[in-house]
C-alpha cells in the first residue's frame, strides 16, 4: 500500500483503471451539477437512469413533479416564505425565514431568549426593522416572535 498523501490507498490484489484515476484526480466524478438543474430535476434524466427505470415521458414527469410544491427553492430546512414587493425594482420576492420543525411561542421564557440574542445579532449588524430591513430574515423572525427590544410578549 501506498503513504504517501495524494495517492489512493489500494488494497493488495485490486487494481485501478485509467479512467477511474483521471475522475478521481481531476475530481469529477461525474457531470457538473448546477443549482438550477438540481432544482428542476435534470440530473435525474440520465441514460443509466432511464435504462433502468421502465417508465414513458408522461409518467417520469407526473412522479417528478408530484412532490414539488416550490420550484423557486430547494428544501433548505426553512419553514416559512414571505412575499414582498421591492420597492425599488417593483419585482416580487421571496424570502425564507424560520428554522422547519421549530415551534415559536411568543411570551414564553424561550421566546425570552430568543429575542434578547436576536436584539444583539441585529444591533451588531446595524438592523433598523422599522425601516429598509423590515423584510430580511431576523426581523421577520423577530416579528413571529413578537419581539420588543430584548422581550417577547404574548
Amino acid at each position: 500500500m501506498s503513504t504517501k498523501p495524494n495517492e489512493l490507498i489500494v488494497p493488495e490484489g485490486w487494481e485501478i483503471g485509467p479512467s477511474f484515476t483521471e475522475k478521481v484526480q481531476g475530481k469529477t466524478v461525474g457531470p457538473e451539477i448546477t443549482k438550477k438543474s438540481h432544482l428542476v430535476g435534470d440530473q435525474d434524466k440520465s441514460e443509466l437512469l432511464e435504462s433502468e427505470l421502465d417508465m414513458s415521458e408522461d409518467e417520469y414527469k407526473y412522479w417528478s413533479s408530484e412532490h414539488s410544491e416550490q420550484e423557486d427553492f430547494a428544501d433548505d430546512g426553512k419553514k416559512y416564505t414571505h412575499t414582498y414587493t421591492d420597492s425599488k425594482t417593483g419585482k416580487k420576492r421571496k424570502v425564507r425565514y424560520g428554522a422547519k420543525g421549530y415551534r415559536i411561542s411568543p411570551g414564553t421564557k424561550k421566546g425570552d431568549s430568543y429575542c434578547a440574542r436576536s436584539y444583539g445579532d441585529m444591533k451588531s449588524e446595524g438592523m433598523d426593522c422599522s425601516g429598509a430591513d423590515k423584510n430580511t430574515p431576523m426581523c421577520l423572525s423577530r416579528k413571529k416572535w413578537k419581539c420588543k427590544g430584548k422581550k417577547s410578549s404574548k
